[in-house]
């Protein structure tokens, strides 16, 4: 392991942590001391790196450069170790050397935007009885990368300090998808870490909420799941039809969701539908603020609008009137009635808020501009009076009572005679069932839109993503309840 300066730090050697103080001095005392043992079976690589000061350790030797022809590296590693070191790890037989490999690996610069390499130079083996080979494994590299773990260490801090990966490629004068591959690795730790932590307790999810979200422009999404107990996002997949949606209870196993009470998501016709083949006994609960939104969208936007145009053709009637006749008292009649026309418009146009808004939420002001809206045009205030209906049905405890209500409320919206208002309901007719379900599991998706500001966060950062399956990993990672600390990155 490199290290530039003498402070007492650890060393890292992949699955235990040792005193560099303890083991430097011990090296420097004993050169050919015995160092402790990893759990791989092989051994520590120990040397102090510094521009003047080389030293050897067991099975390794460390010189000085000046003539590589990389002008950036000055350090050259060169294994000591013989075929007598190795056994074949099919057969256990003896094996040979029949060749040589040299690595230029990154190491941590000394000064910012500049680059340091290390030159390791290694062995391969070949088994003398099955023909195997095996190549040396280079003890000072991170897994995956061209990088030592001292360079990995400082790109592990950094993340954990939020800088972006923009930075600390300029800063260290890597390339970001080595930084996203220690990042990814680091990841996956952890959440093999905390599914493992799961696995012993015998984790089963109770209640579950499903929703998409945008990746990218064009109608690109994604699809979610979250256990609603603990906020951990189980899956994470590209696009939202039955197809793509299935391989969630592919991933996961149906035994993982033996003890599932109910589901909570928008009406997707795919999400539906695949919970039904899958989970048949586990009710699905439609969520309450998609319900409330259309119908503040598709019905009481819809009415308010065509309400506004007709007090706008109204009142453009009017002023081609006062063109046409010549009469001086029906003019100024007539654009009087207009102004009155265009205001009533305006005002229609600006009360939007108005009508979604609770009655305690409203002041006394607008309590009485709603009535004098309401009082004016009757197809708003069925509408009105359907959405304060909504609001109640949606407070109720007792199924039946709940499923009644529902009932009575889709048959009142068909026989409405309002265009927005008996499309509405007849696209819900089918979905009652999971509308009174709330009555039994007043579970919302409200937990999962939440977090999908914080996707919306982690994708603006990173001005959007090539790898999906490292930016699911990174949503799923940003999941992790707060009170679990990672072994891995904490």
């Amino acid at each position: 392991f490199f290290f530039n300066d003498t402070a007492t730090t650890e060393i890292y050697t992949g699955e235990t942590l040792f005193p560099y103080t303890t083991l430097f001095r011990s090296a420097l005392s004993t050169p050919k001391c015995k160092l402790p043992k990893t759990t791989h079976g092989g051994r520590i690589m120990l040397f102090y790196y510094h521009n003047e000061i080389t030293f050897n350790c067991q099975y390794y030797r460390t010189e000085n450069i000046t003539n590589h022809p990389n002008p950036h590296c000055h350090t050259r590693v060169t294994s000591l170790r013989t075929a007598r070191d190795f056994s074949c790890p099919h057969c256990h037989s003896r094996m040979y050397s029949y060749g040589a490999f040299s690595v230029l690996i990154k190491d941590f610069p000394d000064l910012p935007k500049q680059k340091k390499y290390i030159e390791f130079s290694g062995h391969r083996f070949r088994c003398t009885s099955c023909g195997e080979t095996i190549t040396e494994d280079i003890p000072c590299q991170c897994p995956f990368t061209r990088v030592t773990w001292d360079m990995a260490l400082w790109i592990i801090h950094l993340l954990k300090c939020h800088t972006s990966i923009s930075a600390i490629s300029a800063m260290l004068s890597v390339h970001w998808s080595t930084i996203q591959k220690i990042q990814k690795h680091i990841m996956d730790k952890a959440l093999a870490a905390f599914e493992t932590c799961l696995k012993k307790s015998n984790y089963r999810p109770r209640y579950l909420a499903v929703d998409e979200f945008a990746i990218h422009k064009g109608h690109r999404y994604a699809t979610c799941v979250m256990d609603l107990e603990t906020g951990f996002i189980l899956w994470a997949g590209l696009g939202r039809s039955m197809a793509d949606f299935e391989h969630f209870f592919k991933s996961i196993g149906l035994s993982l969701l033996s003890r599932l009470k109910a589901v909570a998501m928008d009406m997707n016709a795919s999400f539906n539908r695949l919970f039904q083949k899958y989970c048949p006994k586990v009710p699905i609960v439609y969520d309450r603020y998609h319900m409330q939104a259309q119908f503040g969208r598709d019905v009481m936007g819809a009415v308010r609008l065509e309400e506004a145009q007709k007090h706008r053709q109204e009142a453009e009637a009017l002023k081609e009137y006062t063109k046409e006749t010549n009469n001086p008292e029906l003019q100024k009649m007539a654009r009087e009635k207009s102004h009155e026309e265009r205001k009533l418009y305006t005002e229609l146009k600006k009360s939007r808020w108005i009508l979604l808004k609770k009655d305690d939420h409203l002041n006394e002001r607008q309590k009485t501009h709603l009535l004098d809206i309401l009082s004016e045009h009757r197809d708003l205030a069925i509408c009105y009076a359907m959405k304060q209906e909504m609001t109640r049905l949606f407070t109720l405890t007792d199924y039946e009572e709940a499923l009644a209500g529902w009932t009575k409320w889709i048959q009142a919206g068909l026989e409405s005679g309002i265009p927005a208002l008996v499309k509405f309901a007849r696209q819900k007719q089918k979905r009652i069932k999971g509308l009174a379900a709330h009555a039994l599991y007043p579970i919302n998706t409200g937990k999962l839109e939440g977090f999908n500001n914080k996707i919306k966060v982690l994708k603006r950062i990173g001005y959007g993503y090539r790898n999906m399956d490292y930016f699911f990993t990174l949503i799923r990672f940003h999941s992790l309840p707060k009170n679990y600390s990672s072994p891995k990155f904490p």
